[in-house]
């Protein structure tokens, strides 16, 4: 028995290894996959513990002061949050200061401070990097991307994704607030600015999609692009006084903006269908004929007549029934 497993054994030598044995030496056994912390939000639906995520907005959409309310919260929860702010006007920088020690948090203003900026942030940020430790109770927000890197220069960006990925290996959080460029994607979507690394370092990106009231306040809807988690979309009221309340439900904003948009564009038509209601005629063929004699198609009249008659619309303007023969008539609201 012995003499047999000798023989194995120099078979075992003699035998060539296969070129994929490497492999072996990148795959996870069991015991480390178990070893692997379950993905922990500190914000639900928002902010992962240990996570890069970008959140990005328009200017003026509400991320700043967002961020601000959701900095107090992680605060409360314990754990250490470090707020910088590059993006700040002097006027603002005032109350921030108060709401950051109100709630108990570090509101760092780097170009306020003489002979400092940015870019010594930064240099601190690779020194703690390079030194290593436990940032699992750690949260660096930025306020703003674009102000700690040009975001454009792919080689400038790079460097700062690795020096962030670094930190978040050693369990750091790490929020970037980030613009929009101008335009929208082929899509109708916001697009966020600078290269395509911002979108593949990241774990998760996140768009604020805002839409604004006449009395000062602004609806925000999240809309997950990226994740690592389940991340589902939530709403925020931000009041004109800047108080930032969470809604029970979500709202589609994007929709709803998408909406009044075309309803802008449609404000002449429903005009000329306004005024052959109030003439009197009220069939749809009848509404159909007198509009395409004002200069309207046929197919505009019928595309506008169905979509503010829905009772479902954001904005519903006519009521609509239909009769003998299926005959459709509106009435105004």
């Amino acid at each position: 028995m012995n003499d047999l497993e000798d023989i194995k054994n120099v078979i075992a030598l003699v035998e060539p290894k296969s070129n994929l044995d490497w492999t072996k030496g990148f795959t996870m056994t069991i015991d480390e996959a178990e070893q692997i912390e379950t993905p922990e939000f500190i914000i639900p639906n928002l902010i992962i513990q240990g996570h890069v995520v970008s959140i990005v907005a328009e200017p003026n959409g509400g991320k700043t002061t967002l961020m601000l309310h959701m900095a107090g919260r992680m605060s409360q929860a314990g754990y250490r949050v470090i707020y910088v702010n590059a993006d700040v006007s002097a006027g603002d920088a005032k109350s921030m200061v108060t709401q950051a020690h109100l709630e108990g948090f570090e509101l760092l203003l780097p170009d306020m401070k003489a002979g400092s900026g940015m870019a010594d942030v930064v240099a601190h940020l690779k020194k703690m990097n390079a030194e290593g430790g436990d940032f699992s109770g750690v949260v660096f927000i930025f306020d703003t991307l674009k102000k700690m890197v040009d975001v454009i220069q792919k080689s400038q960006a790079k460097d700062l994704y690795a020096l962030l990925r670094g930190l978040s290996s050693k369990g750091m959080t790490i929020v970037l607030l980030a613009h929009t460029n101008k335009y929208k994607g082929t899509d109708g979507k916001p697009v966020f600015e600078g290269t395509g690394d911002l979108r593949s370092d990241v774990d998760e990106l996140i768009y604020l999609i805002p839409q604004k009231h006449s009395d000062g306040s602004m609806t925000i809807s999240t809309e997950p692009d990226k994740v690592r988690g389940k991340l589902e979309p939530m709403t925020f009221t931000i009041t004109s006084d800047r108080v930032v309340i969470q809604e029970d439900q979500y709202i589609d904003v994007a929709a709803q903006n998408a909406f009044m948009k075309q309803y802008q564009e449609d404000l002449d038509v429903i005009e000329v269908i306004n005024r052959v209601l109030h003439s009197g005629l009220c069939k749809q063929i009848e509404i159909r004929k007198a509009a395409k004699e004002q200069g309207v198609s046929d197919r505009v009249t019928r595309r506008v007549l169905k979509t503010y008659s829905d009772p479902y619309a954001y904005r519903q303007i006519w009521k609509s029934t239909v009769g003998m023969r299926n005959t459709y008539r509106y009435e105004r609201l």
